[in-house]
């Protein structure tokens, strides 16, 4: 990463600037949330999945995504707030989802990689889906070959999105064709993807609003 020092007041370089791109939209065929949010942000701590081996080739997609997930969800069992997991969809996940077979009530979607973190690999990103149209996002990376969760938090999506090194929620408002467009980005002195602004926009989608819902099921 670029460093910089500065006196009192003079800019200080970000570091590299990620290339600009159009957005990706991640499981356009979930069904979107229908009402306002009721989103909650973690605390933006990266933690290490345990009982995972490391995967020296740095190349995340050899990674079991299922059984990275359902390590880590079993290991935060107690947490609470963004990281938690309500005790059914957590049953769900463990006897319902794996690389191999994925039973109709596994609510765990599809495995999405991107690289969000800007060092040229993939990380993987999943969502969790929960009661009353909730979802546990969770995004991983690797740190040194060793699986760490960079991303945990909860919200009701209309539709979420990749756009660059930018993971983009949004989420239903209360005023007919606007929603709440929320963005994590990953921090290179944090090593996590902050929680960097949230704004009111008039939906582009017309599901972005929560006025319409487009098809069920996951891709």
């Amino acid at each position: 990463g670029v460093t910089a020092c500065a006196s009192a007041g003079e800019p200080v370089g970000a570091g590299r600037t990620a290339p600009a791109s159009a957005p990706s939209r991640l499981w356009p065929q979930a069904t979107p949330a229908p009402s306002p949010s009721g989103s909650q942000h973690d605390g933006e701590t990266a933690e290490k999945v345990p009982g995972v081996a490391p995967v020296p080739s740095g190349d995340i997609h050899k990674l079991d995504a299922y059984a990275l997930v359902k390590a880590e969800v079993a290991a935060n069992r107690k947490a609470t707030g963004a990281d938690a997991l309500d005790d059914a969809t957590a049953a769900k996940l463990a006897s319902s989802c794996s690389a191999a077979r994925q039973a109709r009530n596994c609510p765990m979607r599809k495995p999405v990689y991107s690289d969000l973190t800007g060092d040229g690999r993939d990380d993987l990103v999943v969502g969790i889906e929960m009661e009353d149209h909730f979802l546990s996002l969770r995004a991983y990376t690797l740190v040194n070959g060793e699986p760490t969760r960079v991303l945990s938090t909860i919200a009701q999506p209309s539709s979420i999105e990749v756009a660059g090194r930018d993971l983009i929620v949004w989420e239903p408002w209360t005023t007919p064709h606007y929603a709440l467009r929320s963005v994590y980005t990953w921090n290179a002195q944090t090593h996590y993807m902050d929680f960097r602004r949230y704004e009111i926009r008039r939906a582009e989608n017309p599901a972005s609003s929560g006025t319409q819902r487009d098809g069920e099921g996951r891709s």
